[in-house]
């Protein structure tokens, strides 16, 4: 059954004849129910209802407080007590919009083809009670003035912001999930914010529904006479800029006197161009401005009323010394909050490769700013000093970048509390995620005290692994307010972007000079101290006795570079050996590894080792924190002990040995990635996160 909601007030005017095409209406399969909502009419509209409730499926409801927006939630509320499938229909008319006589069966057609879309939309003509002069008609937005949608439209997906609230439907299970009209716009009255329908509609597209456009549904919208006057139009366009104000959101501009500069500069070229356009007797130039100076009028009434829609912002910083995967999951965290709905800025320390990878970042729409506090509890050296420029400037450079919520990422133990200490003096609330398994050590008679004060203002925590959790709450937990929210979030890896791919094997072994038939050992990492990639030179050196057609790949840069190269040469397998260097597009390289092998001292969590699994490429690691949260219970992985370098060569030899046995551990280590890391899992439980902290 589908079921038609309809709001009115003060609508017998034109109520009887809309209801007269609704007795004209085919009915769809199922059977059709109409729902009218009376919004406290003072006029014949409740004998109009009533006249015409025994020649149609017709049930009023009354709705005391003033405006479309509650009177249709009223509606949704009552309707939704019938049982009903989640799929069945809710269309929305209105009540001086006449439909077709097919008008619910187009509809119901276009929801059975297309079952994976929840709003659709109908052609909207108008039924002129008087037409508008020709060059008012064309220079006006009929869709923001009068609702009109054109029935030359595809039958195609639809942006839903042109889905408008006279012909639309809406699959029920969108309310029954909890969605409603927003009441605080909307029609109530002369004088409100338009945009109710199209907050609902692109709240829907937010959250993955996505819209159709059926052209043949069509309805009839009745224009009175005041509508086609011009000044009823610009009064349309004031109340058009209000809901702008509340719906729309600019790109971070310089603001004066509460609105973007921009606006109020073009507002008095507006009025300067209104001002000639008088003065020559030019009435559509005049009119166009005119147009403009009404909307941006009403978006400054709405601006100075407080009422204007900001995304909150989430300044994302930590004590960044090097691009590794901390650096990486914050931009990956920047994007992803940005897509669901935050204004997010990476706000980081200059460190080697910062102006590339920042020009990078900025190239893909994210916004990178150059954010250096002094450090005080992080470094022993001049700690009073910085503690004295982090009072007289920190704060005042923090609240340069206009945060709603800091998340400061910890990759240390206490590195990147300095600007928790500095979110603390700008009364600001803050998160941490925490990016390493940190050793348990004692605090400073000087930092525990600005400890202290620093975690007063964090809100949740959340960690890239139970083990990095573990050993923070060791440290932490004293500090942390026990309604602090707490989280384990992994990495996650683009599994769309890191396949297991035959031809990028062949490609990439040709990119790397390695023979076709060879055994690789791969490892992607920093060539730091952290990595032990000597150690991993060592159990090369071990196995390519063995193995004659083995070779080793090593993926990034670092500052034992060169004596690892050294390292090569004495050993005399510097042929055996590539040095790839740092690698920007990774997931081209590692489908031609056998094994992808990390030999960390400490890890925490290890995002090289989910990329290799999402290649195919079985991952093996050391028993550390970190990679052991990955490997632990991993059919596609291998723990090695740390401490025992002839049974991690054993194990990897015996691997080597087993082909059947790595194929296995490949397919599995891929499925396992795409269940637990993938990138919409990771979006989900960072929504989860910040819901309500902000």
């Amino acid at each position: 059954m589908l079921t038609v909601l309809m709001a009115t007030y003060n609508g017998a005017g034109t109520l009887p004849q809309v209801l007269r095409a609704y007795m004209g209406l085919r009915a769809p399969v199922g059977g059709w129910r109409l729902i009218i909502a009376d919004n406290g009419s003072t006029d014949d509209t409740a004998h109009v209802i009533a006249a015409f409730r025994c020649r149609l499926p017709l049930t009023s409801i009354y709705v005391a407080r003033r405006g479309r927006s509650p009177a249709l939630n009223g509606a949704v509320e009552y309707a939704l007590r019938s049982s009903g499938d989640g799929g069945e229909l809710f269309v929305f008319g209105d009540d001086d919009a006449m439909p077709a006589s097919d008008w619910l069966c187009r509809l119901q057609d276009g929801a059975r083809a297309h079952p994976g879309y929840a709003l659709f939309g109908g052609a909207i003509v108008p039924a002129w009670r008087e037409k508008p002069q020709d060059w008012l008609l064309h220079l006006t937005p009929v869709g923001l003035t009068w609702g009109i949608t054109s029935p030359d439209l595809r039958d195609a997906p639809i942006y839903p912001g042109l889905v408008w609230g006279a012909n639309m439907a809406i699959r029920r299970r969108i309310f029954e999930a909890g969605a409603r009209y927003d009441e605080s716009i909307g029609p109530q009255g002369a004088n409100y914010a338009m945009g109710s329908e199209t907050r609902l509609n692109l709240e829907m597209h937010a959250a993955g529904n996505p819209s159709w456009f059926c052209p043949q549904a069509r309805v009839a919208h009745i224009i009175r006479a005041p509508q086609v006057q011009r000044a009823w139009i610009l009064r349309r366009a004031m109340l058009f800029g209000r809901g702008q104000c509340r719906l729309a959101t600019f790109a971070p501009s310089l603001e004066l006197l509460g609105v973007p500069r921009w606006m109020l500069g073009r507002y008095v070229r507006e009025s300067l161009g209104a001002v000639r356009a008088w003065l020559r007797r030019d009435h559509a130039d005049l009119f166009l401005r005119q147009w403009e100076r009404a909307w941006l009028r009403g978006f400054f009434h709405e601006a100075w009323r407080g009422r204007r829609k900001r995304l909150p912002r989430i300044v994302i910083s930590s004590y960044s010394g090097e691009l590794g995967g901390m650096e990486l999951r914050m931009a990956q965290e920047a994007s992803m909050l940005g897509a669901s709905g935050y204004d997010s800025v990476l706000a980081l320390r200059r460190f080697p490769g910062f102006t590339a990878w920042a020009h990078d970042l900025r190239a893909r729409q994210l916004q990178v700013r150059v954010y250096e506090p002094p450090l005080f509890l992080e470094h022993w050296a001049w700690r009073r000093w910085n503690w004295l420029r982090a009072r007289v400037t920190g704060a005042w450079r923090l609240r340069r970048l206009r945060p709603d919520l800091v998340h400061v990422a910890f990759c240390w133990t206490s590195y990147g509390a300095s600007i928790l200490w500095l979110a603390r003096q700008c009364r600001l609330p803050a998160v941490i995620s925490v990016h390493n398994a940190f050793p348990l050590e004692a605090f400073s008679d000087w930092q525990r005290p600005r400890l202290l004060e620093a975690f007063r203002t964090v809100k949740g925590v959340y960690a890239v692994s139970p083990s990095a959790m573990r050993h923070f709450l060791e440290l932490y937990r004293g500090m942390l307010s026990p309604e602090t929210r707490l989280a384990v979030i992994p990495n996650g890896v683009d599994t769309d972007t890191f396949i297991a791919s035959p031809e990028r094997r062949v490609v990439a072994r040709k990119q790397l000079g390695l023979p076709p038939d060879a055994l690789v050992l791969g490892c992607v990492a920093r060539l730091s101290a952290q990595k032990r990639p000597q150690a991993l030179l060592a159990l090369f050196a071990r196995l390519a006795a063995q193995f004659p057609n083995l070779y080793l790949v090593l993926v990034g840069t670092g500052p034992l570079e060169a004596m690892l190269r050294l390292q090569a040469q004495q050993l005399g397998l510097q042929d055996r050996i590539v040095f790839a260097g740092f690698q920007q597009r990774i997931e081209q390289l590692m489908p031609a590894f056998d094994l992808h092998v990390l030999l960390s001292k400490n890890e925490g969590f290890g995002i090289a080792t989910i990329e290799a699994m999402a290649c195919g490429v079985p991952a093996v690691g050391t028993d550390v924190p970190g990679t052991h949260d990955i490997l632990h219970d991993s059919a596609g992985g291998l723990l090695l002990p740390l401490d025992d370098e002839h049974a991690a060569c054993a194990a990897v030899a015996q691997l080597l040995m087993d082909v059947p046995r790595r194929l296995r551990m490949g397919r599995l280590a891929r499925e396992e990635t795409v269940q637990r890391y993938s990138m919409p899992r990771l979006e989900r439980q960072l929504r989860a996160f910040y819901a309500g902290l902000v």
